[in-house]
């Protein structure tokens, strides 16, 4: 997403869609492996993007707390509350992501073993949202959280469901997180974010450049941080990509 030439909203837009397009592609064939993994290595790549779950949350509330009154501040604290369940904490998105990994088999400790590189990963990126300033933190959060993610899932979800294993216990597994976040309900999410943030920057175009920063850095975060999972868990197929 380079912009060596002063960015404008147009620019902006077009530049973050090409940026998209092939974060998508490098997620397809990053994510064909998940069709055939024993499910001894699936389990432990499906636990991995809870904790990526759990630190979205606490840095969403944190760039709520930072944006000014406004529609895109209402809006994302709106997405705040469904994740967090809207006052219900079983429905809050974290329990419903564990109880799918329940019934794939993944015992309660195991959901503890995180990465320590992707700690990192996770961690810098709170970091980057505290330190730096509110218009890249909607980049690397706003468009990151809510415009990419959905991409990710998707392509995720669509390899996964293909593997033997998963097809043969497709009737007991509880999928109501992935009908969550690879259905309608976070497609019109990414949509919403979309316009909120267009309006952000037709109120004030001069956030581009530290807009398109964050998201910048999102796309590289949200790639190392699957990187890091298949060199762990699915080596030959990380080196076959």
């Amino acid at each position: 997403m380079t912009h060596a030439t002063p960015l404008t909203r147009e620019r902006f837009w077009r530049l973050a869609d090409e940026a998209k397009a092939r974060t998508e592609a490098i997620a397809a064939e990053k994510m064909k492996p998940l069709a055939e993994l024993p499910i001894e290595a699936l389990r432990p790549i499906c636990i991995q993007y809870r904790f990526f779950t759990i630190d979205y949350i606490s840095d969403l509330a944190l760039l709520v707390a930072r944006l000014p009154f406004g529609g895109l501040r209402s809006l994302l604290g709106q997405i705040l509350a469904e994740e967090l369940g809207e006052g219900d904490p079983a429905r809050a998105h974290p329990d419903v992501y564990d109880r799918f990994l329940s019934s794939i088999g993944v015992e309660a400790e195991a959901m503890q073993r995180q990465l320590p590189s992707n700690a990192g990963v996770l961690q810098g990126l709170t970091r980057e949202l505290a330190d730096g300033s509110v218009a890249a933190g909607v980049g690397l959060r706003g468009m990151g959280g809510e415009c990419l993610c959905q991409t990710y899932l998707s392509v995720m979800f669509e390899h996964m469901r293909e593997n033997p294993y998963m097809r043969r216990h497709e009737d007991r597994i509880d999928w109501a997180f992935w009908t969550i976040h690879t259905g309608e309900e976070d497609i019109v999410h990414g949509e919403l974010t979309r316009a909120a943030i267009d309006d952000y920057i037709r109120e004030d175009d001069r956030v581009l450049p530290e807009l398109a920063k964050g998201y910048e850095r999102s796309i590289v975060a949200w790639n190392r941080f699957w990187e890091n999972i298949f060199q762990a868990y699915a080596p030959r197929a990380e080196a076959a990509t």
